[in-house]
């Protein structure tokens, strides 16, 4: 990841990164569609033009799921080999969040009301 404090304007694009002194990251407002993509030096993680620069694409897919979840930061583990061993098993979790809630979120038609109770219930989940 990059070393800078907070998310800067770079161009017509906006990167965010994690202080090297600690291991929070706060992560963009999600904002469009979220995808990973390799490049030249590491991987990105991006939320509409807005990307975050990560060390591997396990770290990628780890934020991803917070990314999705909507949280405004997240603590990443220093160790790649302790993230290769959680990253499934949180992969599925948010999966199956993501259905319950969706099934309960169904009956709701105003797309506003429906994203504001769903981004509720997650900071409840993540509590």
């Amino acid at each position: 990841m990059l070393h800078q404090e907070k998310c800067g304007e770079k161009g017509d694009t906006q990167s965010c990164a994690r202080s090297a002194r600690t291991p929070w990251l706060a992560l963009p407002k999600e904002s469009g569609k979220v995808k990973i993509e390799q490049h030249l030096f590491g991987w990105r993680l991006y939320s509409g033009k807005k990307f975050i620069e990560c060390d591997s694409e396990e770290e990628a897919r780890y934020l991803k799921v917070f990314l999705e979840a909507r949280m405004d930061k997240v603590k990443i583990p220093k160790d790649i080999e302790s993230l290769r061993s959680i990253l499934p098993e949180i992969e599925t979790l948010k999966t199956k969040i993501d259905e319950i809630i969706n099934s309960y979120l169904e009956s709701i038609i105003d797309t506003k009301t429906k994203a504001k109770i769903g981004h509720q219930l997650w900071i409840e989940v993540m509590k």
